[in-house]
């Protein structure tokens, strides 16, 4: 099957994952903006900072999926988690978002954190079956300029 390994560097294979990653979250923002490969280059190089840890999942040596923990202190924030279209409704978010608990355990903290897009319902759905259903932060931001979008949150209706 497959297997979690922690990479330490950027290569062209990863940043090929961050790249497609990156134009699924573009539809996700209802962007028009066209996503670069050297944009995605960036980003990936990005993942590779001080407190910040990135696992792969391989199966048969070929990235299939990852997962970007920046860790403060004993704060573990789940960045990013991304798995292949290809390889999707097989666990592998499972395996990688299980891992990030794992790691959050080690570190003596009993809470992963996760910053999700309201849109992104899927990772909503997701993170409900696992049981995480307890809204802790709100971004609130100025309105971009084609706003047709509201959003309801505890009652107060919000532009998105």
């Amino acid at each position: 099957m497959g297997k979690i390994n922690e990479i330490r560097s950027n290569s062209l294979e990863f940043q090929q994952m961050v790249f497609e990653m990156l134009i699924i979250m573009n539809k996700l923002n209802r962007s028009e903006k066209i996503v670069m490969m050297s944009e995605a280059m960036r980003a990936a190089d990005g993942y590779f900072t001080e407190n910040r840890t990135v696992f792969v999942y391989k199966i048969k040596n070929k990235m299939v999926g990852y997962s970007v923990l920046k860790i403060e202190d004993q704060v573990c924030w789940l960045d990013w988690l991304y798995v292949d279209p290809g390889h999707q409704r097989k666990g592998i978010a499972s395996k990688l978002f299980d891992h990030a608990e794992e790691i959050t355990k080690k570190l003596g903290n009993d809470q992963l954190y996760i910053w999700v897009h309201p849109d992104n319902h899927r990772m909503l759905k997701f993170l409900k079956k696992k049981g995480y259903d307890v809204l802790n932060l709100i971004e609130v931001k100025k309105e971009k300029l084609q706003t047709n979008t509201s959003i309801s949150i505890l009652g107060n209706e919000l532009q998105y």
